[in-house]
């Protein structure tokens, strides 16, 4: 009997050990990928305070493109590491990281504004940076975990009210932004809009309404939607800084793959309204 309770134990801490160790790995994935889109916006955004970056110094309508997808990702990523339990926590050498990038984008601002500016190789160098300050612990976990058991999935269900209406309103959101990218005036209006809705669902952290409760929700096909939404948007202002390739329709039709990536993953179920087991 005690043997038997003894083995029972010792499965059950075995268990709880895999599980420990197999949890960090999806939200490690999330974390390198946001480390990716965050290094290709320091990219966009320094190039265009370059000497070759255009008229419209850091940014203009290109960040219109590239910001609300930033910020919306920040929370949604911040909701997903709640659902593991936090075991990602920030450490001195993250903080540090934090620090050095902050730094590096005050100088840069600080040179575009005040000096003659800057060459256009910094936007590759602060992309590299971001990648090396906050790529290398996420890719980290991931090499270390490469031979560890496949996760065990989380029961799918529905996204619940609040997370499908946020997912929704980011498909109109990030879809109107693309549409109506040759109209400034619609344009700027859209974005007064949606940053005044991103402010409060971010805000709202403990809301099921709530943008962290969002990335709490979300499954993979709410994760790929909403990458292949992030990436034509950044590529589309790529595509207007670098080219003449983007006109009114390749927006509309570029608004319209935004939107119907986002729209369709609300549809799809999520990770269920139950936190997994600690």
């Amino acid at each position: 009997m005690q043997r038997a309770e003894a083995d029972r134990a010792l499965r059950s801490v075995d268990a709880i050990r895999a599980r420990a160790a197999s949890l960090p790995r999806g939200h490690a994935t999330l974390q390198l990928g946001y480390s990716v889109m965050l290094a290709a916006y320091m990219a966009l955004f320094v190039y265009t305070g370059s000497n070759e970056g255009g008229a419209s110094i850091f940014g203009g309508t290109t960040m219109a493109l590239v910001l609300p997808p930033m910020i919306a990702s920040t929370g949604l990523v911040s909701g997903a590491a709640e659902r593991h339990g936090g075991r990602l926590r920030a450490t001195r050498r993250h903080w540090l990281a934090i620090g050095v990038f902050l730094a590096l984008l005050v100088g840069i601002v600080v040179w575009g504004i005040v000096g003659e500016g800057y060459p256009w190789w910094l936007a590759l160098v602060s992309a590299g940076l971001t990648i090396v300050l906050f790529g290398a612990r996420p890719l980290s976990v991931l090499l270390r975990e490469s031979g560890a058991a496949k996760e065990t999935a989380d029961a799918r269900e529905p996204l619940s009210a609040g997370p499908r209406a946020v997912t929704l309103l980011l498909a109109l959101y990030f879809g109107a932004v693309c549409a109506t990218l040759f109209m400034p005036v619609a344009t700027w209006v859209v974005m007064m809009i949606g940053m005044l809705g991103l402010i409060v669902v971010l805000s709202a952290q403990t809301a099921s309404w709530g943008i962290m409760r969002t990335g709490w929700e979300w499954a993979a096909p709410q994760w790929i939607a909403f990458a292949v939404a992030a990436t034509v948007m950044f590529l589309l202002a790529v595509l207007l800084i670098a080219t003449d390739l983007v006109t009114p329709a390749v927006a509309v039709v570029a608004g319209i793959i935004v939107a119907a990536a986002l729209a369709a993953s609300a549809l799809r179920p999520g990770r269920g309204h139950v936190a997994p087991e600690a």
